[in-house]
Formats: C-alpha cells, sequence, structure tokens
C-alpha cells in the first residue's frame, strides 16, 4: 500500500452525526415557525 494516499474517512462519531441531525431538524422547524408567523401577519386583517 502506498503511504502517500489516503483513504476517505469513515462517518464520523455516533454523537456528531446526532448532533448534525438535530441541528438541521431544529433549524428546519424554525425556518418553519418563521414562515409561518409571516404569513401570518401577512393574511391578518
Amino acid at each position: 500500500m502506498n503511504p502517500d494516499t489516503t483513504e476517505p474517512a469513515g462517518p464520523g462519531p455516533r454523537w456528531k452525526r446526532l448532533a448534525w441531525f438535530v441541528a438541521i431538524w431544529a433549524m428546519s422547524i424554525g425556518t418553519l415557525g418563521v414562515v409561518a408567523y409571516g404569513i401570518r401577519l401577512i393574511l391578518k386583517p
């Protein structure tokens, strides 16, 4: 095996993958809330 070549790393630790999943989920919920609030302000008579 050639030591100059690097093999791609496997997936990161489970806690790190879970943290990314939770962060992306929370941001999507937050974005949905902001959009819903904006629509509510526009449609409010």
